[in-house]
């Protein structure tokens, strides 16, 4: 009973620690002033769901043990939007479904990302994706282009790190934000 409590505990950690860094990846200043991403909720809730989908889905083929991180991590998310919905002054009685229709758009985000990334024409069809998601109401500036060879690299980098030194790194993403120019398609 013990050992299921502590390692219950030491996930928890594990799971706010990861958070933590992937809340700091998409707060990145980068993204906002290299790559246009609007500096607004919506943007950098776009940014935040951009990073949980990179993270689960590396994680969600591992054992149960880190699943159940991921997942942590995934309640960790939840947690901060109601926080931040109540702290905006959002009514207790719309926070529940205000959450319900984030984890709706997560969801949705998860579907088209994964189908973007088993497209045979990876890249554009992430970039699409991007543009739709967030850009949706201007034409898109050419920066979607940039974000999904961003998110194709660190797709990579992911799947090149072992689960272990995600999980208890902390580092899931790797390297700077590199200069739009690199990411040229």
């Amino acid at each position: 009973m013990f050992k299921a409590l502590f390692g219950q505990n030491v996930n928890a950690k594990l799971a706010h620690a990861l958070y933590g860094a992937v809340v700091a990846r998409a707060r990145d200043q980068g993204f906002y002033t290299q790559y246009g991403v609007p500096d607004t909720f919506d943007g950098r809730f776009e940014m935040l769901v951009m990073h949980l989908f990179l993270l689960h889905t590396r994680l969600k083929e591992e054992d149960q043990n880190t699943r159940n991180v991921s997942q942590q991590v995934f309640d960790a998310f939840i947690d901060d939007m109601d926080s931040a919905l109540r702290e905006a002054a959002v009514g207790d009685q719309t926070v529940p479904k205000r959450i319900a229709k984030m984890t709706q758009v997560f969801y949705g985000r998860t579907g088209a990302y994964e189908t973007a990334l088993a497209s045979e024409d990876r890249l554009s069809e992430l970039a699409d994706v991007i543009a739709r998601n967030l850009f949706p109401d201007i034409d898109p500036p050419g920066h979607e282009k940039a974000l999904a060879v961003y998110m194709n690299w660190q797709v990579e980098q992911l799947e090149n790190s072992t689960a272990y030194a995600i999980v208890n790194e902390q580092v899931p993403f790797q390297g700077p934000l590199l200069e739009e120019a690199e990411y040229a398609v």
